[in-house]
C-alpha cells in the first residue's frame, strides 16, 4: 500500500509539472500577447483595434456609429471608453461576429444601444455560453445593408456551421474589406470546439471571395492582410484534413505550422487533427 500511495503521489507531482510546464511556456505567453492591444486609424471613418480579445472595429457616420466586437476584459472597457469618444450623442450597433465571449465580453457596456447576432443562436445558448448581460437585442437570420457615409455595408449571418452554428462576417464595399470574425484567422491555429466544422471552413473560405471583392481582411485574430490570409487559413484545414486521415504525414504538416499563434491540446495543429478524427 505505501508503495502504492508513492508512485501514485509521483504520478500526481509528475502531472502537476507537465501542466505548469505548458502554463508557463505555452499559455500565459499566449494570453498576455492576446491582451495585448494596437489601434490601427484606418481612415477617418474607421479604426481597427487588434488583440484584446477578437479584433474589432469602430466605423462611423453622421449618424450612428458601428462597433464590430466588443472584446473581453480590460480591453472591453478601453473599446467602449473609445467608442464613447467617437460617438458623442450618436446611436452605435454593434455586431458581434459570433457567440464566444473573447468577442462578446464586452456587450455589457451597450445597455440602451442595438447589439446584433447571428439568428441560429438560442437565447439560451447565448446565456449559457455568456451571461444575460451579454445578451444581443437582435438576431440576424440572413443579411442586412447598412448605407455608412461614402460605404456600404453588407453584414451576413453565413446560415451554416463553421466556428460556430451563427457566424456573421461584416463586409465594406467602398473599402472592399472584409472583417470576418473566427472564420477566418491570420497566423493562429483555431479553437475547435462543439459542433465546428473544419469542411464548413474550408466551404466559406471558398465562398466568400465569390460573393464580394475581398482586398483586405480583419481576421477574428491575428494581422489586418490580403487574399492571402484566406489561403493561407484554407490550406491549414486542408493539410489538417490529410494530416487526419495519414498518419504518415502527421508530423511533416504540424511542424509546417510551428510559427503560427497556439496552444497545445486546444488551439493547435495536434487538436485540430484530433478534433477531425474524433469527428469521424
Amino acid at each position: 500500500m505505501k508503495t502504492f500511495v508513492k508512485v501514485f503521489g509521483v504520478i500526481i507531482f509528475v502531472l502537476i509539472l507537465a501542466a505548469s510546464s505548458v502554463y508557463w511556456v505555452y499559455v500565459r505567453p499566449f494570453m498576455v500577447k492576446m491582451k495585448q492591444t494596437t489601434t490601427i486609424k484606418y481612415d477617418k471613418e474607421l479604426t481597427i483595434v487588434i488583440g484584446g480579445g477578437g479584433n474589432s472595429g469602430i466605423l462611423t457616420s453622421d449618424s450612428l456609429v458601428i462597433v464590430i466586437d466588443t472584446k473581453m476584459d480590460n480591453a472591453a472597457d478601453d473599446l467602449y471608453k473609445m467608442v464613447k469618444d467617437i460617438a458623442g450623442n450618436k446611436p452605435i450597433l454593434v455586431l458581434n461576429t459570433h457567440i464566444h465571449p473573447d468577442h462578446t465580453n464586452g456587450n455589457k457596456n451597450y445597455k440602451g444601444q442595438t447589439i446584433l447576432a447571428g439568428g441560429n443562436y438560442t437565447a439560451e445558448q447565448w446565456k449559457k455560453e455568456n451571461g444575460e448581460e451579454t445578451m444581443p437585442t437582435k438576431w440576424l437570420k440572413d443579411k442586412m445593408i447598412i448605407p455608412m457615409g461614402d460605404d456600404t455595408l453588407t453584414v451576413l449571418n453565413l446560415e451554416k456551421t463553421i466556428h460556430t452554428g451563427s457566424d456573421i462576417v461584416v463586409f465594406l464595399h467602398r473599402r472592399k474589406m472584409l472583417f470576418s470574425g473566427d472564420v477566418i484567422l491570420n497566423k493562429q491555429a483555431p479553437a475547435l470546439f462543439g459542433n465546428a466544422n473544419p469542411d464548413g471552413y474550408i466551404e466559406a473560405m471558398d465562398w466568400l471571395p465569390k460573393q464580394f471583392d475581398i482586398q483586405k481582411i480583419v481576421p477574428g485574430h491575428g494581422e489586418i492582410g490580403g487574399m492571402e490570409v484566406i489561403t493561407s487559413f484554407r490550406q491549414y484545414f486542408i493539410d489538417m484534413k490529410t494530416a487526419a486521415a495519414n498518419g504518415d504525414k502527421e508530423d511533416e504538416l504540424v511542424e509546417k505550422y510551428k510559427d503560427w499563434n497556439q496552444v497545445p491540446h486546444v488551439m493547435s495543429p495536434g487538436a485540430t487533427i484530433n478534433f477531425i478524427r474524433d469527428m469521424n
